[in-house]
């Protein structure tokens, strides 16, 4: 399962980050977490492993999905941060594209890619979760310095 050092780095990196969304952030953060740690696990799931020169047709599937999943985001929310995490995720969806379109795509560019915007998917979801951290604590800081009518 994990195989390798940037296997492990990653599962370390993705769980953290994940558990963090679900620890300080919202309902947005939330789902992304939840839907990220699914996406995961389907990737590892459908990952063809000894092939990396053809398309991997399970992990093009479920990076679509997850595409999908940050677009409906992006639509009936209103974080701004989930915007450049569907640009990245779909940046991952024409990685895979490229490989389709054109076999000359070499097997290490592709995996580097899709790594490259994974990476940049969990930061974006970090920062989500931390700005709706902060912000909480604003307006917890706000009432709280703000007398009620009776005290008054």
């Amino acid at each position: 399962m994990l195989r390798s050092a940037p296997e492990q780095i990653w599962a370390v990196a993705m769980l953290i980050v994940s558990t963090y969304a679900w620890w300080r952030g919202g309902r947005v953060e939330r789902a992304v977490a939840v839907a990220n740690v699914i996406a995961w696990v389907a990737t590892i799931a459908v990952q063809n492993r000894t092939n990396w020169v053809d398309p991997q047709w399970g992990m093009f599937t479920v990076d679509v999905l997850f595409l999908g999943v940050l677009l409906v985001l992006v639509v009936r929310t209103d974080r701004f941060w989930i915007m450049p995490a569907a640009a990245f995720q779909l940046l991952g969806v024409v990685t895979h594209a490229a490989i389709i379109a054109d076999d000359g795509v070499r097997a290490r560019a592709y995996i580097t890619a899709l790594i490259l915007w994974s990476y940049l998917v969990l930061i974006t979801l970090a920062v989500g979760a931390h700005l709706h951290w902060r912000a909480m604590m604003r307006r917890r800081a706000g009432y709280a310095g703000t007398a009620s009518p009776a005290r008054r």
